[in-house]
Formats: structure tokens, C-alpha cells, sequence
């Protein structure tokens, strides 16, 4: 798959409908960045620095908490995707939002998906920023590559996803955004691995 196949799949197979948790959560949003590499649909993802209080060395997309200042949550994420990376709004061609993705620590997270070039230098901010890297759209498709993953909370067993990168394991919810977007956009695909939570 390339990007001129995905955005029309993305576009007529779009969610409806927000259903989170019953809290009272804190809203922030991620780009997920997609581009054409060598003719194929790749995915931008970031690490976090291990020194970090909050989430270090995870995999994640570039985005943050809502702040004041921002006008939307689409507006938070264009501005998280400046700070972290480098990539000016400009040089985003936004395709499209899906639903919000609420996690068990109380956040609610809005994706919005956005096309950039390949060839853009990136600019990563080394203090929320250690590494940055593609992942084929092909690869993470399969359910092969993804493994399970058992957890305990409140004293029940909850199995997750996870895929691992050469820069460490990708899970949580931006395993989960992944996993969401990939149903989306290949849903009579029954080789795709479709989300558990």
C-alpha cells in the first residue's frame, strides 16, 4: 500500500463515534505521521529519552496534553508535532482524524493523521526526543509481527499488543492507535490483526 491508496481507504471506511471511559479525562491528541518510502506506506514514530519521568524510552507519535493556548485538539497536535520534531503545520497535509482513544490512566487521545514528505529533516527536540524512525505500513499490518502481552490490573488479566522495533518494544496505546487505523483501513482483511480493547 502507498499513500494514494491509503487516504481514499482511510476516507471511506472513517469511525463514528467517540466511546471512552467514564471519567473525567485529560484531553490531549498525536499526528500520526505517514509518508511514501521507495513506493510504500511507511509510519513516522518517536522514542522517548529513558531519563524521562513520565513514559521514558517509550514508542510513541509526537503529541501532547491539550494547553490553553491551543484552539482544538488538532491545533495541539500540529503545535506537539513542531515542538518535538520540527515539522512546521505547513509541511502536514492533514487526511483525516479517527476516533479518540481513551487510556486506563485517565487521558483521552485524539489521532489525527497526517501525510508528510519522506525527505523532510527532522529536528528532534533531544530533551522529549531520543530517536526517530520509520515502520513499514506493510509490516505492521500482519499479525504475525505482534505479540501479546499479559498484564494484571485491579486483579484481572488483560492481554494487549505489542511489536517490536529495533528500538524497542512498540505498545500501549499507540500500539493501540496503530492497530485501530490498520482495522480502518483494510477492514475485510482478515490476515490484519484487529484490536483487543
Amino acid at each position: 500500500m502507498n499513500i494514494h491508496k491509503f487516504i481514499p481507504q482511510f476516507q471511506l471506511n472513517a469511525l463514528v463515534g467517540d466511546h471512552g471511559y467514564p471519567h473525567n479525562a485529560v484531553k490531549s491528541s498525536v499526528l500520526v505521521p505517514l509518508c511514501d518510502i521507495e513506493g510504500k506506506l511507511h509510519v513516522l514514530l518517536c522514542k522517548r529519552p529513558s531519563y524521562l519521568k513520565h513514559h521514558p524510552g517509550q514508542i510513541c507519535f509526537p503529541g501532547g496534553k491539550f494547553e490553553q493556548q491551543d484552539t482544538s485538539l488538532k491545533a495541539t497536535a500540529f503545535r506537539e508535532t513542531k515542538e518535538e520534531l520540527g515539522i512546521p503545520e505547513h509541511e502536514i497535509n492533514l487526511i483525516g482524524q479517527m476516533n479518540s482513544y481513551w487510556t486506563l490512566t485517565g487521558f483521552e487521545i485524539k489521532p489525527y493523521v497526517g501525510e508528510i514528505n519522506a525527505n523532510l529533516t527532522l529536528s528532534p527536540q533531544t530533551s522529549e526526543v531520543s530517536d526517530t524512525f520509520f515502520i513499514p505500513f506493510n509490516q505492521l499490518s500482519q499479525s504475525d509481527n505482534w505479540i501479546d502481552l499479559n498484564f494484571t490490573r485491579n486483579q484481572q488479566q488483560v492481554v494487549l499488543k505489542g511489536f517490536m522495533t529495533d528500538y524497542g518494544l512498540l505498545w500501549g496505546a499507540t500500539a493501540q492507535i496503530i492497530l485501530n487505523l490498520i482495522k480502518q483501513v483494510t477492514p475485510s482483511n482478515k490476515n490484519v490483526i484487529l484490536p483487543s480493547v
